[in-house]
């Protein structure tokens, strides 16, 4: 009787392991990493004001819309809602954005 209780615990407790890391495997797989947004194209969701920071929001056919914090390449620039801005730099949890319109130059 204490080893089929033993056995039933045992099974239990590598159940509920298992399905802890499925559910771990599926968020992570769902974000993205910074070198795979370089160059995406994102739409501005909060406006980003001269100096500061808004929002867009990123849209991959294999992962849900992400929503990042973005700024202008430029202290001076500022992008509507609505606008579309490509990703050029990914650091501290704020992405480097310019418009989608201009032309990319790799540095």
């Amino acid at each position: 009787m204490p080893l089929t209780i033993v056995v039933i615990v045992v099974a239990s407790v590598l159940c509920l392991a298992i399905a802890i890391v499925a559910l771990r495997g599926g968020r992570h797989s769902s974000e993205l990493k910074a070198e795979s947004i370089l160059l995406e194209e994102a739409v501005v969701t909060e406006p980003v004001a001269p100096g500061l920071e808004g929002r867009a929001s990123l849209h991959r056919p294999e992962a849900q819309p992400l929503s990042i914090k973005v700024k202008a390449t430029d202290a001076s620039q500022a992008f509507a809602r609505g606008d579309r801005v490509r990703i050029i730099d990914v650091g501290k949890g704020v992405c480097t954005v310019e418009s989608a319109d201009q032309e990319h130059r790799a540095r």
